[in-house]
């Protein structure tokens, strides 16, 4: 009889772990098919699922990581590839995907890191990317070439794509009613949209084709009489293109006199075993430069002529424009083609170059600089030349939606002889020889008055008066959407810590200033779930009305109140004493990018400060004058020459005198 029970027992134990291996297996198949179908929201949730029971699934966990990154959220994208790296049976493409979008994050000496790691099994890709860290670091210390500006149409859903036309902005977005669709099979299309560049007037565009859903973007011909266009299946809120697509194609269509699109046909160098994308014309109505992945795994450029009626397949432009990786979006106005690269040094993800033609043969690709480049992907360049003003669309930081359409201005004039950011970087030049002197550095004085203008920083001493710490040992290099735990929400500013230092474990405690109003917060959390699993612990701790807030990590609105690096540390934490705490003021920027963690992380604990808009760089973690003398002398000769003494005096920073 104990035979037959044990014999019952192990056949349930077999028949339980099979069902749940057979499960298991079902919820990966599933991700995968979501996956590919395209409907990274829903896969996203299937690989979580599924990774909670097998955590060391390489190939599941790369392609969580991935799911994430194409729907926009790179931050969470970022946190498994890390994961994904730390496993031993990563691939070298995992290493790259990570860099890269570390470089989206503004952390270019963390992605330098990361790209250094394949040198062994790829030596020259590894010498490419870390050339573009460094590319994009000296990039970021100048001034900006373009003031950008978000449209006001910009709403949470995808705008992208711009062309101009009788004064008004023609664009693709979706419509607030058609992005609910959940269907693996079919996800609602975008519409074009008209703006009025003179009245602000936004409304649907009529181009009278049959088919008017999945369109974009569009290029009028230089004389008004045809328009070519992209057929695509773009799915609001995830990246459009990674050079995997093979579901792209380009039409054109006659114009006729009440702006109606007629007549409309496919284009002859569509493929259907690849994607064919973002045609436009170029000098004449003869001429058409269309992106294509048909002869790599990865777009290219190409350039279509009409003869005798009938248009070429397409001849690829030079070596020195296509590269491994993909180019895209070209735009041609008075002999300049415009097209963005993600694999020319750049400032991250997708930058915009120019290209000159002279003689038949096209000049190397020149970035266009910071301004119209930022971290993200900036793409669908075009330029309203009656207004001497560019539209860009890009998925930088601080959009409404997944992507956004920004103007952008020249902030001088600019000429042929004087062009903007070359697409190299002279062998002879290296980052580690380069100063400090670009950053805007911003002494102490105790002057009352903050100027907010760049121009009288570079010579007007501004006080740190009310200056407020934000962070301790670790640095907020960029504003980012995260999660905070509200912890409570009062109507004055001046905050007792102690009642919430025991909860520094779970993360640090800050003053968030909205408006008259102050929130106590403990976080940041990355992820919701993250902050979903703190809570529990927080309410368990006497907390019972704490909430989960979304808002933008913005170190402007940020004050430190407790911090958990010493708790964790198991270090007391305590406020200078009044005789003063010597510290070490490295300077003080308008960007925070700007600021190379690498150089002084050995000197002492990195502080960061806010005041106004000023990011403020001190370091600290010395016992008396002496030391801190020292590390200052040593900031001094790592770049940053206008270092400083200052004494934090029960969080009021002074200036040490010299005697």
């Amino acid at each position: 009889m104990r035979k037959l029970q044990k014999d019952l027992l192990l056949i349930f134990a077999l028949f339980w772990t099979t069902t749940m291996m057979l499960g298991q297996n079902t919820i990966k198949e599933k991700a995968d098919i979501q996956y590919r179908l395209k409907a990274y929201d829903l896969a996203v949730n299937s690989y979580q699922k599924y990774l909670t029971a097998n955590e060391n699934d390489i190939d599941a966990m790369a392609k969580l990581a991935e799911s994430l990154y194409r729907s926009n959220d790179i931050i969470s994208a970022a946190r498994w590839y890390k994961k994904v790296t730390a496993n031993p049976q990563h691939s070298i493409q995992n290493d790259i995907q990570f860099g890269k979008i570390l470089m989206k994050m503004g952390l270019y000496d963390r992605a330098e890191s990361q790209f250094e790691k394949i040198a062994e099994q790829n030596p020259k890709l590894s010498r490419h990317y870390v050339n573009s860290c460094n590319f994009a670091k000296n990039i970021l210390a100048m001034d900006d070439k373009y003031i950008t500006s978000q449209m006001r149409f910009s709403t949470p859903y995808d705008e992208f794509g711009t062309e101009i036309k009788n004064g008004k902005l023609i664009y693709c977005s979706f419509k607030k009613n058609n992005i609910n669709n959940k269907s693996l099979i079919q996800r609602d299309a975008n519409i074009l949209y008209s703006y009025n560049l003179k009245t602000g007037e936004k409304q649907e565009f009529k181009s009278g084709l049959m088919n008017m859903s999945g369109i974009g973007p569009i290029r009028y011909s230089p004389s008004g009489k045809y328009v070519v266009y992209t057929r695509n299946n773009f799915i609001n809120g995830t990246l459009q293109i990674t050079g995997e697509e093979k579901d792209l194609s380009v039409y054109i269509a006659e114009v006729d006199e009440n702006g109606q699109f007629v007549n409309e046909e496919a284009l002859p160098f569509n493929d259907m075993e690849s994607s064919t994308a973002f045609a436009c014309f170029g000098k004449d109505d003869n001429t058409i430069y269309f992106s294509s992945n048909k002869n790599s795994d990865n777009f290219d450029l190409y350039e279509s002529k009409k003869i005798d009626g009938k248009w070429s397949q397409g001849i690829a432009l030079n070596k020195n424009i296509n590269t491994p990786g993909n180019e895209i979006t070209p735009y041609y106005v008075a002999g300049k083609l415009y097209f963005s690269s993600d694999f020319l040094n750049g400032i991250g993800g997708y930058d915009v170059y120019k290209i000159n033609q002279y003689k038949g043969k096209w000049s190397y690709p020149v970035n266009l600089g910071k301004g119209v480049n930022s971290p993200g992907d900036d793409i669908y360049f075009c330029i309203d030349q009656n207004e001497n003003r560019a539209f860009v669309t890009s998925n930088r930081l601080r959009t409404k939606g997944g992507y956004d359409i920004y103007s952008a201005v020249p902030s001088k004039k600019i000429s042929d002889d004087d062009e903007l950011v070359y697409n190299y970087m002279p062998s002879a030049v290296e980052l580690d020889n380069l100063t400090e002197a670009k950053a805007k550095d911003v002494k102490i004085k105790s002057s009352k008055t903050v100027s907010y203008s760049d121009e009288e920083a570079a010579a007007t001493d501004i006080s740190l008066d009310n200056a407020k710490m934000i962070a301790y040992d670790e640095v907020i290099l960029s504003p980012s959407r995260v999660y905070f735990i509200q912890l409570a929400s009062l109507t004055r500013s001046k905050v007792d810590g102690k009642k919430f230092r025991r909860l520094t474990k779970f993360g640090n405690v800050y003053k968030v200033k909205k408006g008259n109003i102050t929130k106590i917060r403990l976080g940041y959390f990355v992820s919701r779930d993250e902050a979903q699993a703190v809570l529990a612990s927080v309410k368990k701790q006497g907390y019972r009305d704490a909430f989960i807030v979304e808002d933008l990590l913005n170190s402007s609105e940020l004050e430190l109140l407790e911090s958990n690096y010493t708790f964790n540390n198991s270090k007391k934490y305590k406020k200078p004493a009044e005789t003063g705490d010597y510290k070490i003021k490295l300077a003080a920027y308008s960007n925070p990018l700007y600021f190379n963690v690498n150089k002084v992380k050995d000197l002492g604990v990195i502080e960061q400060w806010s005041k106004g808009k000023w990011t403020i760089f001190i370091l600290s973690g010395y016992k008396d004058f002496n030391d801190a003398q020292k590390a200052m002398l040593k900031a001094r000769n790592r770049g940053f020459t206008t270092a400083e003494m200052v004494i934090d005096d029960n969080g009021i920073l002074t200036r040490v005198k010299n005697n």
